[in-house]
């Protein structure tokens, strides 16, 4: 993760903005008494508007382009894709082991007491590396949202824009997201085992995993795309 902090809430500079009718009314009336009408200091110089803005695009840039190709890297969706396969394999052992300790006769005791641990060493490894992935994804889709709510310019947009990442991530979740929505409802209604039970709902819980990532992803693209609404001005008091 991205050792910069985080963008102020309000960081977009206004090149147009100025200092109020009331920026020195706090000073009180003997405010400038003892100063010297003949010795003024010179004003320090201070950065144009513009160069403030342009500064803040290329460090927001920059910035998004970095957590862009965290968040969407492939490696990551084949990790999550291996670990819910473990945790699968580890689901389907733990059923066969319950199945044979059942049995009851020695043989089967023993050989689903090796399923089990067999099961337990797949899948709560596994399980807790999705959980970890999941906690990083939640830390990094909260930057990608302060870093973009700092500014807006589509002209910037090509520099971190992944339509190819984004693509990887939706389409095949979606397709397990359905696929498994649709096979925990057809066990659901027809009586089905708790094993295709258990893995068409992880399958499901691992589509929806990767489809909320690439629509968030196309959300914060859409809103750089969007014009930046303008502020209405108060109404003016008639004398």
């Amino acid at each position: 993760m991205s050792a910069r902090p985080l963008p102020p809430p309000d960081a977009d500079p206004d090149p147009d903005a100025t200092a109020g009718p009331d920026a020195h009314a706090d000073a009180g009336p003997d405010a400038d008494a003892d100063a010297d009408p003949d010795t003024h200091a010179a004003p320090a110089a201070a950065a144009p508007p513009d160069a403030d803005r342009a500064d803040l695009l290329a460090e927001r840039t920059e910035e998004l382009r970095e957590l862009t190709a965290r968040y969407l890297a492939r490696r990551r969706a084949l990790l999550l894709w291996l670990a819910t396969g473990l945790v699968a394999a580890g689901w389907a052992a733990a059923w066969a082991g319950w199945r044979y300790v059942a049995a009851g006769d020695v043989v089967s005791v023993a050989l689903g007491v090796f399923l089990l641990a067999l099961a337990a060493g797949l899948a709560v490894p596994s399980a807790l590396a999705v959980a970890s992935g999941a906690r990083d994804d939640l830390e990094a889709r909260e930057r990608l949202r302060a870093w973009a709510r700092s500014a807006r310019d589509r002209d910037t947009l090509a520099r971190w824009h992944s339509p190819g990442r984004a693509l990887f991530w939706l389409l095949p979740s979606l397709v397990l997201c359905c696929f498994g929505s649709a096979s925990a409802a057809m066990a659901a209604a027809g009586d089905g085992s708790a094993l295709t039970l258990g893995l068409a709902v992880l399958l499901a819980g691992t589509g929806a995993l990767g489809m909320a990532k690439a629509v968030g992803y196309y959300r914060l693209v859409s809103r750089e795309l969007t014009p930046v609404p303008e502020v209405d001005e108060p109404p003016h008091e008639l004398p």
